[in-house]
């Protein structure tokens, strides 16, 4: 049985009705039938609050009120998850900012279902010709998800201009709300010109629509989501799986089209009226204001399934939101991309990359194109969406990246004491290197063991040998997530500006009148594992690095005014068991050996990227061919460019190999429980919300 409501729409209903308020926030919901404006405008009269009241838009199509939306006259709509893409595109930009919840476990994803009778005998392979209900024109699970399997399986094909019409053709006779072709629309029963109308108007929309319309024996099959198909449905209908097979109603785990988002409330992407909208929702859940008929629980186009709204990370957009895979199926119906280069486009993390870069592209022979970011986040998500292809990680933003579904293509290697490796096709290594925690050796009070109150240096929020090693072993030493007071102050580049991890920071101390401290890139001067060693030399009590940047930089090794004459010998290394060690006894004094850097990249661009890399290592690598005109490990403009100084080689990572493999279960599972316990970037929560 569906629940017969649900607490968002208990929220909607206490407030006052518009009109009889003044000088109050107001949150204007937008409506595209009659019968949903109606109930709107009940619920908006029949519970009061004083502080925020709803206001109710109609207009005439879903279309209406993406405009109205993006232009300020309605601030928001509950839609399909598969129009929360169409919302996006220009002109309306609009995003999701809040998404439905089912049951206890507050689930964001359901399936994409196809219900038949029992009756009927057919297979999936056999819809040719039968008559088909779908929940509206644009539904992910009504529209989008049946039709990418029909066409991943060979059985629908069609032209970016033709899809309706290839569709009409392929079903004998359909109720598609909002369609165009006349063939789809054939089968729906809306009286006059609401026949076939994308809104309640029409009797057949959405999934209780089109089951109703299976019901009515107005189709063979419906299209709908498993959340709107009631356990009664069990005696006479069932089913359809893609592998031809039949199961019972509740068996939709395994007898679907596919794992979908739910449906969101969009607003405008400036995000002026965000704050009131979830206001309003927030108020109204504390007060439990109750459902007066059941019946309006489907108004403002929610669900009677829903059990609340839950907010979406501030991050969130329509392509974090319905993942890459239904993003991308999605836009390819609309858009026909031109054929693939055999090219990398590499994404850089600051203006010096891209001078490095700009060196790379033309001795690559065109192999090679250059992105503009500002971070590694920034990158993760370009190659996420396909605006880059790959770019070179630490192992902190390496989970993130896997957590957004890109996959390792090749990993540093660092042993210069054992070039094996390098010189073997196929190598099983992997490389790692230690995470180290470096003292100023006059400093001779400061041990592993007195840490708490003193100043640190970190080369990144979120990284390997800056963050989430040391800060992982704090936490585990002490069992308290309060990182912030543990150290009086810390520069933590990525940090909230106002915490004591950006205390110690300077940002760039050539252009002092611009806002980069605490930047998480080369805008902070402090940033990175040569940055981290400044921040030490110049201000701090420890810095938390890899076991080659002193190395890096000190013995007239860096030409930096801040290096060229410090020494290595007046530094040493903090030992897990409260002892210290000189700089070269990394091995035994360290706080942990960690996975090397790795390059990322979209699931289906791998095998190029590993290819056209692979060309480009033998041409400027270490030894290679061409490597007087380039060199692919070294940084002219700075340090660690594109890849680590100390790399050796790249070496290729198995395509079964996941991020979280290569990363190490014990790694893993320790940057894991540090996300649970601190507050983690806007990028990982987005892609963490849910993954349909």
């Amino acid at each position: 049985m569906m629940a017969p409501y649900f607490p968002l729409v208990l929220c909607l209903n206490m407030l006052v009705f518009c009109l009889a308020v003044h000088k109050t926030r107001n949150v204007r919901w937008c409506l595209t039938s009659g019968s949903e404006y109606k109930k709107c405008m009940f619920l908006a009269k029949s519970c009061k609050s004083s502080d925020i009241s709803l206001i109710c838009v109609k207009k005439t199509s879903l279309e209406d009120c993406f405009i109205a939306i993006n232009n300020g006259d309605a601030d928001a709509i509950t839609v399909d998850s598969g129009n929360v893409y169409k919302a996006s595109l220009h002109p309306y930009n609009l995003k999701p900012i809040l998404a439905e919840s089912y049951g206890p476990q507050k689930e964001t994803c359901n399936y994409a279902v196809a219900v038949v009778k029992k009756s009927s005998t057919f297979k999936f392979n056999e819809l040719k010709n039968k008559r088909s209900c779908h929940t509206g024109i644009g539904h992910m699970a009504g529209w989008y998800s049946p039709l990418r399997v029909l066409h991943e399986k060979k059985l629908l094909n069609w032209t970016i201009e033709e899809t309706q019409r290839a569709v009409s053709k392929y079903f004998s006779a359909s109720c598609v709300p909002g369609a165009n072709e006349p063939n789809l629309c054939k089968q729906c029963t809306g009286r006059g010109s609401k026949k076939c109308k994308p809104t309640t108007d029409e009797p057949y929309f959405n999934s209780d629509g089109a089951l109703k319309c299976l019901k009515d024996n107005k189709g063979d099959v419906a299209f709908v989501s498993n959340t709107a198909v009631p356990a009664e449905l069990s005696k006479n209908f069932q089913l359809l799986c893609p592998d031809n097979t039949r199961k019972s109603i509740d068996q939709y785990q395994q007898c679907n089209l596919a794992r979908i988002p739910v449906n969101a409330v969009v607003t405008r992407s400036a995000g002026d009226k965000t704050a009131d909208i979830l206001t309003t929702i927030q108020i109204a859940q504390n007060k439990e204001c109750k459902l007066i008929i059941a019946k309006n629980a489907k108004t403002l186009r929610l669900k009677t399934s829903v059990a609340t709204l839950i907010p979406l990370p501030s991050s969130m957009d329509a392509f974090l939101y319905l993942g890459a895979s239904h993003f991308n199926s999605i836009r390819a119906m609309y858009v026909l991309d031109p054929p693939s280069k055999e090219t990398v486009r590499w994404c850089t993390q600051s203006k010096q990359e891209m001078i490095k870069c700009d060196g790379w592209t033309p001795v690559s022979g065109g192999a090679i194109e250059c992105m503009q970011a500002s971070s590694a986040e920034e990158c993760i998500l370009q190659v996420l969406k396909g605006e880059a292809d790959a770019v070179t990680l630490d192992g902190g933003y390496l989970y993130t990246a896997g957590q957004c579904g890109l996959v390792p293509v090749m990993g540093e290697y660092y042993n210069q004491d054992d070039l094996k490796p390098c010189r073997t096709s196929g190598s099983k290594t992997q490389g790692t290197y230690y995470a180290v925690a470096v003292v100023k050796k006059s400093n001779k009070d400061i041990s592993w063991n007195n840490l708490k109150g003193k100043m640190s240096c970190h080369t990144a929020l979120g990284r390997t040998a800056g963050w989430n090693v040391p800060v992982g072993l704090i936490n585990k030493n002490n069992n308290n997530c309060d990182i912030g007071s543990y150290f009086s102050k810390s520069c933590a580049p990525g940090s909230d500006i106002n915490s004591t991890f950006c205390q110690l920071c300077i940002g760039d101390p050539q252009k002092p009148l611009t806002d980069t401290k605490c930047s998480p890139s080369d805008a902070e001067a402090y940033y990175g594992y040569s940055g981290a060693f400044r921040c030490l030399v110049e201000r701090g009590d420890v810095a938390f690095v890899k076991h080659t940047t002193v190395f890096e930089n000190t013995d007239g090794k860096s030409p930096t005014e801040w290096a060229k004459k410090l020494k290595s010998s007046d530094f040493e290394l903090l030992c897990l068991n409260g002892s210290r060690a000189s700089v070269s006894d990394y091995k035994t004094c360290n706080l942990a050996e960690v996975p090397a850097h790795a390059v990322i990249t979209r699931p289906e661009k791998r095998n190029s990227v590993l290819k056209i890399l692979s060309k480009q290592q033998t041409l400027f690598g270490r030894n290679g061919i061409q490597a007087q005109k380039f060199q692919l490990f070294g940084s002219q403009e700075g340090k660690d460019l594109l890849f680590k100084d100390s790399t050796q080689c790249l070496l290729a990572i198995d395509q079964k190999i996941t991020i979280e493999d290569f990363l190490g279960k014990s790694y893993y599972s320790a940057v894991s429980a540090l996300n649970k316990c601190l507050t983690t970037s806007e990028l990982l929560s987005a892609c963490m919300f849910h993954s349909c």
